[in-house]
């Protein structure tokens, strides 16, 4: 029995150990989370349940995406130049131009480039028990990205994939509770910011907090461009930024938030396999 009461409270221990909190998990010193870029990534893009509810350990991440986070990036400026103009994408719906560097911070003196590449759903338009039925057509207004311009993150993404640049990616924003309220200002330029357009209903909930999005929560669309600007803000980095949701980076703060909603990590990650190997062939 005192065996067992042993085997059951170190069990407990590893499942608390697991169980991380990223804003405990965040040196200040370093102004880093704790552990590589694969455990970050782990830590950070757990998913995120209605009402922003976390209980994954950690997100599981392909092998395949995991191995990239270490090594180089891997393509040359020509080969993405050539990419972006094969599918008329232009700098201002990638963050901005690819000879800029990303947003940075001052550690110790130093500079310290972008580290984490947040990804966020804008939670709008709301609407009372269901959703119109073309939210991922063009002839939905809200696809009409020209009408995305407040400046609290640096792209917009619409569900039919087309992107805007709301401030370059070498410009520091802050974006959410952990950068506003815990960090401050020295914060500003650590973080890349993402919006998906994504609409919500309720009832649960109500207009001012409306819980319920749709299903699939984000389009094919969507995740090829999210990849590509994951891609061309890592590329200006010269090294691969860590993915990270905004509910996980702002897990446990007040008030804090549920995006995104639905999320399918794999089809995140598969598309940036597959859009840095249509890139490498350029």
């Amino acid at each position: 029995m005192k065996n067992l009461f042993l085997i059951l409270l170190v069990s407990f221990k590893i499942t608390t150990i697991q169980a991380q909190i990223p804003s405990e998990e965040f040196d200040k010193a370093k102004m880093e989370y704790k552990g590589t870029k694969s455990a970050q990534a782990k830590m950070l893009m757990r998913h995120i349940e209605i009402w922003g509810k976390i209980t994954e350990k950690e997100a599981k991440l392909d092998t395949a995406f995991l191995n990239l986070l270490s090594i180089k990036i891997g393509v040359t400026k020509e080969q993405l130049q050539n990419y972006l103009s094969s599918k008329n994408i232009t700098s201002n719906e990638i963050g901005g131009d690819l000879n800029s560097p990303v947003s940075h911070i001052i550690v110790s003196g130093k500079k310290v480039f972008a580290k984490y590449f947040v990804i966020h759903d804008v939670s709008s338009p709301v609407y009372k028990t269901d959703f119109p039925s073309n939210i991922n057509d063009e002839s939905w207004s809200f696809n009409n990205v020209s009408q995305w311009t407040k400046k609290v993150t640096h792209v917009y993404l619409t569900r039919t994939g087309k992107s805007k640049t709301a401030a370059d990616f070498s410009e520091g924003l802050r974006a959410t509770k952990f950068e506003l309220k815990t960090l401050g200002t020295q914060s500003r330029g650590l973080y890349i910011h993402i919006e998906l357009v994504q609409p919500r209903v309720y009832p649960p909930g109500n207009e001012k907090n409306a819980p319920v999005a749709p299903k699939p929560g984000f389009t094919d669309a969507q995740y090829e461009r999210l990849a590509l600007l994951y891609i061309c803000s890592s590329f200006r980095k010269n090294e691969w930024l860590v993915p990270a949701f905004h509910a996980n980076i702002d897990q446990k703060l007040n008030d804090s938030h549920d995006d995104p909603q639905n999320f399918e990590t794999k089809k995140f990650t598969d598309k940036i396999l597959e859009v840095l190997s249509e890139i490498k062939k350029k």
